[in-house]
């Protein structure tokens, strides 16, 4: 599992309600805590964690911290490293979905209920509970101190990370799911910062070995988060200066049980990145990150294209996880009538997007004259960018408009002003693939039609506009469906 809370992968805490002996960013520091025998601060005694003022009123403390991944939280470490005196009687956790600033609103649940605690001890919580958590609140009872707070769990991306509009993805992020699960050696750091999404900060920030004195060299085995086919692969050696491996090679784990040489050792400079691209691209699941015959490196990139099967199974996870407030606003971007969406959000689990799609054809079948109107006022005027009811579904609008040019904009204009003087909403017509003299003669041809076809010809365009948009956003080829 990883810390999914943790500075190093972008954790934060965003909100707390006192922190006056020690801050609560303090909670997620990947580093173990220490004790700083008699050193004081203006407040009182340093400690490393947070720590709340002694409370006179009713009430208890609490703090919030951004995951820097989000993800499925399997269990939560409570940490209360020298906290003898002044450790909370006991604490809780809750977790939401919501974006930071839409907190306000955050539908939150309770992960672990308050629960007692003990000083100067660490102790893991199971976690039973398979939304995806964007947020953690932490509360304490009713006041004092904790040293470190672990959120262990699976990451659960977002699109944008599992599926760029330009460009391969990094298959062993840890926010993807990329972990270590070998090594020769961590006698100074971890290998588990190779895979950090987050820029190295110093040497202490990497994977580094002992000095080698015998035969041999030092490796590192990661499991994918992704599988896919490999094209490049980044190696960063950024402030490993005098420690840097002489040359690295990629092996990769092949059906017969046995490593094969992805390219031949390559030799990599000190405090670089340095770009390794394959002969020929290679299918992996996992690999060996080789280091010869020692040394340090900061990061590891293993550029390449998931297969889709991968893909599906992330997007699968991740629209099965949402909380329900979240599942409504991501179905909300492909179809805005309320009573689709709430048939989708109700739908889940889906195995598999076949099954999303089957489900979306049910509630479309489902749907009434009022419905498809709701749905049909979400979207912009074709030849305008605006007027979508959210962000995702404003881009998608815009990115399905691209084949309107200048030159048709103000007759599409004009021929909107028409269909809706006629009609009473607006012109959909499917404009992902269209260019916009196509979509001005469809307007016209439609011209003709009388209100009852109209409204049944619209509502099949607004079943390709949804089902496309259902495709993008589960990374499936749109030319399959």
């Amino acid at each position: 599992m990883v810390d999914l809370a943790s500075a190093r992968y972008g954790g934060e805490v965003i909100w707390c309600n006192d922190e006056f002996f020690a801050p609560a960013s303090n909670l997620i520091s990947p580093a173990a805590p220490v004790w700083r025998e008699g050193e004081f601060t203006d407040h009182g005694k340093w400690m490393d964690g947070w720590e709340t003022r002694r409370r006179r009123e009713p009430g208890h403390d609490s703090c919030i911290i951004r995951l820097g991944l989000p993800g499925i939280v399997d269990a939560v470490t409570v940490d209360t490293s020298y906290f003898t005196g002044n450790y909370p009687e006991s604490f809780s956790l809750d977790a939401c979905g919501a974006d930071s600033n839409r907190l306000g609103g955050a539908e939150w649940v309770e992960l672990i209920p308050p629960t007692p605690l003990e000083g100067n001890t660490t102790a893991t919580f199971d976690v039973r509970d398979d939304h995806r958590a964007t947020h953690v609140r932490l509360n304490i009872y009713p006041d004092g101190g904790i040293a470190r707070l672990r959120v262990e769990g699976r990451p659960v991306p977002d699109r944008d990370r599992v599926c760029p509009e330009e460009g391969l993805v990094d298959l062993a992020d840890a926010s993807l799911g990329g972990c270590c699960i070998d090594c020769s050696d961590a006698h100074f750091a971890s290998p588990d910062n190779l895979l950090s999404p987050t820029e190295p900060e110093g040497m202490w920030d990497g994977w580094e070995t002992a000095r080698r004195r015998g035969p041999g060299n030092d490796w590192v085995v990661v499991d994918l988060g992704l599988p896919g086919t490999i094209d490049l692969v980044d190696v960063d050696t950024r402030f490993f200066k005098g420690n840097a491996p002489g040359s690295v090679q990629i092996e990769t784990w092949g059906p017969d049980g046995k490593w094969w040489p992805a390219c031949d050792p390559v030799a990599v400079a000190a405090h670089e990145i340095n770009r390794i691209e394959l002969a020929a691209p290679v299918e992996a699941e996992r690999i060996r990150f080789n280091i010869f015959p020692d040394g340090g490196v900061a990061r590891l990139r293993v550029w390449g294209r998931p297969r889709a099967e991968s893909l599906a199974a992330v997007r699968m996870l991740y629209v099965n996880s949402l909380f329900d407030q979240e599942a409504r606003s991501f179905f909300r971007t492909a179809c805005a009538a309320d009573r689709w969406v709430e048939r989708m959000v109700a739908g889940r689990p889906y195995t598999s997007a076949a099954h999303l799609y089957a489900t979306a054809d049910e509630a479309f079948r489902a749907m009434e004259v009022d419905d498809w109107l709701e749905a049909f006022v979400a979207h912009p005027r074709i030849g305008e960018r605006r007027g979508h009811q959210n962000a995702a579904g404003e881009a998608m609008s815009s990115r399905e408009q691209a084949g309107v040019g200048d030159a048709v904009r103000h007759e599409l204009a004009e021929l909107n002003r028409r269909y809706e003087e006629k009609f009473g909403f607006t012109y959909i017509v499917r404009a992902a693939g269209r260019t916009g003299e196509e979509m001005t003669e469809l307007a016209r041809a439609r011209l003709a039609n009388d209100p009852k076809e109209e409204i049944e010809v619209a509502a099949g365009q607004q079943r390709e506009i949804t089902m496309l948009r259902l495709r993008r956003m589960l990374c499936q080829p749109e030319e399959d469906g």
